[in-house]
């Protein structure tokens, strides 16, 4: 998706994002408005954990990617490890 606005940082952005989708504020961000723990956010291909989080700037035409992390599960019974 692209934003037809021009955010100065991510938090900026996500809010133009969550005007369009307002469910996914939820999914995203905490009662107390950080990023949930099991979510990745990058922009640029850079972790925002690393940089300045929801207050990290934008460059024009910056790439945001939201990644939710995906972990546990078994292993099928039927899959042979060798």
């Amino acid at each position: 998706m692209q934003l037809s606005t021009s955010a100065k940082s991510l938090a900026e952005a996500l809010d133009a994002l969550f005007i369009s989708y307002p469910g996914v504020r939820d999914r995203l961000l905490t009662e107390q408005g950080s990023v949930r723990e099991h979510i990745n956010i990058f922009i640029d291909k850079e972790d925002i954990r690393y940089l300045d989080g929801l207050g990290t700037k934008l460059k024009d035409q910056a790439e945001i990617v939201i990644l939710p992390a995906v972990s546990g599960g078994t292993p099928d019974s039927r899959t042979q490890l060798l």
